[in-house]
């Protein structure tokens, strides 16, 4: 069996769990590691998976080291949310010719926010014969892959509406941090203005590519500012005891409009508070059609899979930047094939 080479570029807590679930998968073999965190560096990327062990892959600062020794296929690449800080990084590894798949939720639909970054990935990546594709739970799939998967038997649609109602108490902490969990509502509002937390990123960009996946020329796509949900009693989250009348987490819609009515809607509810978990797709046409996932996806576990699971669907893809909705459909990849 021939193993699909990867690099992990961003050993933090997401590029960890990915690097965990690859390295127990056979049809994968983890090639090498990039940090610039200095207390991350020169570590065997092994010790901070759940059973502490070596794995002879040591993170290491040089990037471009990485890639040109490394004879790898893919690179994820799992260092952060904007594309403007991720866009050089994605450069390196389309030049060294390696595949990437990242996190970044602004790369999952670049189009309409950056379309000149967009133009250069796009370029450089046919150039260099290989995909660039941005992935995630969401964007990636909950939000605008599914539901427009879900529009298939349909023989219209009008409207589509998402709702995401998850309990941000069981994420991670850098997760439960940026909805301003344990703020006062002024501190949440003086944050997020500041971009010191950001709350959820990417509704906009999953509008973008539900419309386009539907032929839909959007007038707009505007996401309202979050806003901070509190609670009447003590909160436990991971980071700590959150006392009544402060910040447990947020709340964040966005919509997309065309000719004057809004279309899709989406609406991401993330807080320690939430009871009843679930995630909801509401399609409006011929004929209805509503899902309710009881219980939701967890986001972290969700967000490790389908960007492993799509792995071997942007080495099959066409050169370029991609999203998700130009690949095949994703499958979970068993641990023994």
């Amino acid at each position: 069996m021939n193993k699909i080479g990867v690099i992990i570029y961003g050993c933090g807590v997401m590029g960890r769990r990915i690097a965990h679930a690859l390295y127990n998968k056979e049809s994968f073999e983890i090639m090498g590691a990039v940090d610039i965190d200095p207390e991350l560096v020169g570590t065997d990327l092994g010790k901070y998976f759940p059973e502490q062990k070596k794995i002879g892959i040591i993170i290491e600062k040089d990037a471009e080291k990485v890639l040109s020794q490394a004879k790898s296929q893919a690179a994820v690449l799992a260092t952060t949310s904007y594309l403007k800080d991720i866009a050089e990084q994605i450069i390196q590894c389309v030049k060294a010719g390696v595949n990437v798949v990242s996190t970044c939720e602004e790369l999952s639909f670049p189009w309409k926010s950056a379309l000149n970054k967009a133009k250069k990935i796009d370029r450089l990546a046919k150039e260099k014969e290989v995909t660039v594709t941005g992935t995630g739970i969401n964007p990636g799939f909950l939000m605008d892959t599914l539901p427009l998967m879900l529009t298939a038997p349909c023989l219209e649609v009008k409207r589509i509406r998402v709702i995401r109602m998850m309990d941000s108490s069981k994420r991670r902490i850098p997760f439960q941090i940026k909805v301003g969990t344990g703020l006062t509502q002024d501190e949440f509002y003086k944050k997020i203005e500041k971009r010191e937390i950001t709350g959820h990123v990417g509704l906009v960009e999953s509008i973008y590519m539900i419309a386009e996946g539907l032929g839909w020329n959007l007038d707009k796509a505007v996401e309202n500012p979050p806003v901070p949900v509190v609670d009447e009693g003590e909160i436990h989250t991971g980071l700590g005891l959150v006392q009544p009348g402060k910040v447990v987490g947020l709340s964040s819609t966005a919509y997309g409009t065309m000719g004057g009515e809004e279309v899709i809607t989406l609406v991401f509810n993330a807080n320690a508070a939430v009871e009843d978990e679930y995630d909801e797709i509401i399609i409006t046409g011929v004929p209805d059609i509503q899902q309710k996932i009881i219980g939701g996806v967890h986001g972290d576990v969700g967000t490790v899979a389908v960007t492993v699971n799509s792995i071997p669907k942007v080495l099959q893809a066409s050169p370029g930047l991609k999203v998700m909705k130009d690949l095949p459909p994703c499958a979970a990849i068993s641990a023994h094939e």
